[in-house]
């Protein structure tokens, strides 16, 4: 058996602690050149983690913006489409309203009355529209849709128009109840606007826009005054009957401007809205890239280290082999 002396065996530990130090080299240079970064990132950074807490900051901070951004897109985009169909319904039948009065027969009245009233049916269900489980036109009450039914509106409006005779007398009756705020307003069963939104730093975009909009509130009492006279308003009167429906008209035809400028100011609001979306991601996709950068490795650099470290390391098996008659796979046996 070989003895070793007290001089082999200091050497033997030597031997040993270089082993282990190379062999941890081996396996920080194996792990930076599989993964591209740095086994030890606070090393690297020589310990000022400022700059990755800044961009994580800075990230943290895009994914608010984008989770508000998306929200006001959905928003915008939904009441978009609402009003595109509001003004749908309005155009279809705005030119037949307003010739009422040249009907040769009560009956077209009629018809174009029970046509008024479906398309004020489906004017309250586009209000009606909700986004992701959210109400669109509700303002802040997003749990609750704005406006009840149009039969409900229409028996609320047939009450406050009992005793009038004449179109004009209906038709005054149907806009005193949509600028009331005990008659539409009471009606409305949303909440209040919605305040800015936060969609990118230094950005808010506005979508306050509710069913209480003066706009919606006229188109609405266009359909409205068309629809009652297929609940019976003025009946026995085919002159006035045709006369409402005139007015009827009139008035779709005289919103139908201010549903335009409507339209584009929510239009205006859903670009700038996408404008953020798109500069909050080119930044979060930078941001990104900068934060891998920070923790990356060279991997030419880390290649050239991982195999010094293994030559480095063979040869001191080789050394040790020597001191001790041992071959390398029995060392790692």
């Amino acid at each position: 058996m070989t003895r070793i002396s007290v001089g082999d065996a200091s050497l033997t530990n030597i031997l040993a602690r270089q082993g282990a130090d190379l062999r941890g080299q081996v396996q920080r240079a194996s792990q930076e050149v599989a993964t591209g970064k740095h086994a030890d990132v606070g090393q690297a950074l020589r310990g000022d983690f400022s700059p990755v807490l800044a961009i994580d900051a800075s990230l943290a901070r895009l994914a608010a913006y984008k989770s508000t951004a998306t929200d006001a897109a959905f928003q915008t985009q939904t009441q978009q489409a609402a009003l595109s169909g509001l003004s749908e319904l309005a155009a279809g039948i705005t030119t037949t309203l307003m010739g009422s009065r040249d009907f040769p027969t009560p009956v077209q009245v009629n018809s174009v009355a029970a046509d008024a009233r479906g398309r004020l049916a489906s004017a309250v269900g586009l209000l009606n529209t909700q986004a992701s489980g959210r109400a669109v036109f509700s303002g802040v009450g997003t749990d609750t849709v704005p406006l009840g039914s149009a039969d409900d509106m229409l028996a609320a409006l047939e009450l406050v128009a009992t005793g009038a005779t004449t179109a004009g007398q209906v038709a005054a009756a149907v806009n005193t109840w949509f600028s009331d705020p005990l008659g539409y307003g009471a009606f409305y069963q949303g909440g209040s606007s919605l305040s800015p939104t936060p969609i990118a730093p230094g950005e808010a975009a506005d979508i306050s826009t509710t069913a209480l909009d003066p706009t919606i509130r006229d188109t609405l009492a266009g359909f409205a005054m068309a629809a009652l006279i297929d609940r019976g308003v003025l009946a026995g009167n085919p002159e006035e009957r045709a006369r409402l429906a005139e007015t009827a008209g009139q008035t779709l035809h005289r919103t139908e401007d201010a549903r335009i400028t409507l339209a584009a100011r929510v239009g205006t609001v859903e670009a700038q809205v996408e404008a953020a979306r798109t500069r909050n991601s080119a930044e979060e996709t930078a941001l990104g890239i900068l934060r891998s950068d920070i923790g990356s490795v060279d991997p030419y650099e880390a290649a050239t280290r991982l195999e010094t470290a293994r030559a480095q390391l063979e040869s001191l098996y080789l050394i040790t082999a020597r001191v001790s008659r041992l071959s390398l796979v029995e060392y790692l046996r």
